[in-house]
């Protein structure tokens, strides 16, 4: 025979279920209203920053996406080229003419409204020191000895390059790339620290302005430091 709390259970059972799930019903709407990137439901457009508003920024600037490969030995022969493992998508600015200049910048440096180091340094304009033997490539002794930089592959002899095959006339492109993942092409920054604009200008194309309140993150050297 049933006993006779048996009901009394039951129903204490489903009194304790039912204050459960109202406990925990709103917090699972909240939970799915108040998620990042939805509003009642609705998910909101792309945060800005993002990959797809870093690529718009650059082709609305009059810029063009470029993808290349990080690439050992471009001096070299192409059959000796060593290709690695890194891919960057680059904004490219290009003149056009006779002898066309072209300058590479990073998406998030073009386009974040905060500074990066490849954008204060292209804004700092720190004057370039002379390299050490005259051979030197004044652009990778920029790079490394006055914004303390690097556009090197390795430490021999051998250079490397950033390299879109697809491009007729800037195949390879050096890269000075900085402590926080940033990078401008290393000719373009010394040209500039030099008065002379390759590609494009992009103090006016950064959406970082500081104004008259630039970062004193990169500063002219005493000679011989």
């Amino acid at each position: 025979m049933p006993s006779p709390t048996t009901p009394r259970r039951a129903s204490l059972v489903l009194a304790l279920a039912t204050l459960l799930a109202a406990c925990q019903t709103p917090a699972a709407t909240q939970s799915a209203s108040g998620a990042p990137g939805a509003s009642n439901g609705v998910a909101t457009p792309i945060a800005s920053g993002s990959s797809a508003d870093a690529q718009a920024y650059c082709t609305g600037h009059g810029g063009q996406l470029v993808n290349r490969v990080a690439t050992w030995n471009t001096n070299g022969d192409p059959s000796t080229w060593l290709q690695l493992a890194g891919r960057w998508t680059l904004c490219e600015f290009e003149t056009t003419g006779a002898s066309p200049t072209r300058i590479s910048v990073d998406l998030t440096t073009l386009s974040s409204t905060e500074p990066t180091l490849a954008s204060l340094a292209y804004l700092s304009k720190v004057p370039s020191t002379q390299p050490s033997q005259p051979s030197q490539n004044p652009a990778g002794w920029y790079c490394a000895k006055d914004l303390d930089a690097t556009s090197s592959f390795g430490n021999t002899a051998s250079v490397g390059g950033w390299v879109d095959q697809s491009q007729p006339v800037f195949a390879v492109m050096s890269l000075c790339v900085f402590a926080d993942g940033s990078a401008i092409d290393e000719f373009g920054l010394w040209y500039h620290a030099n008065g002379v604009v390759r590609g494009a200008d992009l103090a006016p194309l950064f959406a970082y302005q500081p104004g008259d309140k630039l970062p004193a993150v990169f500063q002219r050297r005493a000679v011989g430091n």
